[in-house]
């Protein structure tokens, strides 16, 4: 019923199943969205997610019925929203290549190197990912 505009910060989105396993589906950083699924299916979505702060955050959020009236009157905040769901997107396709690889130490340097890629802070000494991940 809302979306999520994250302006600063990283959010880890998980979904719980029944049998109480917790599963991460993404993470997002700085001017990534959440919570568009019912807006593009014009139905609510029977998908429950966790969103959790990994740093300070700074989001905004506007009811889903707002944010399809602002595509409907300018078409370039639709053309936004199509960029952050293209990069979920990637994300998602990146995620899937990490976890195919055959052995657990070429996914874990892919897995490096996406959060290097998106979370990274980059300084004389190297990279830092700042993130508190099990």
């Amino acid at each position: 019923e809302r979306v999520y505009l994250i302006r600063r910060g990283a959010v880890r989105l998980s979904r719980v199943y029944e049998s109480g396993e917790e599963i991460t589906v993404a993470l997002l950083r700085e001017n990534s969205l959440f919570g568009v699924l019912s807006l593009l299916t014009g139905q609510r979505s029977d998908r429950f997610y966790h969103a959790v702060a990994f740093t300070r955050v700074e989001m905004v959020t506007a009811p889903a019925t707002s944010v399809k009236a602002a595509i409907e009157a300018d078409t370039s905040v639709g053309l936004r929203l199509l960029q952050g769901l293209s990069s979920r997107i990637l994300q998602t396709e990146t995620m899937i290549e990490t976890l195919t690889h055959r052995d657990m130490s070429s996914r874990l340097v892919s897995f490096l190197l996406v959060l290097c890629r998106d979370f990274g802070v980059a300084d004389e000494l190297g990279i830092t990912i700042d993130l508190r991940l099990s």
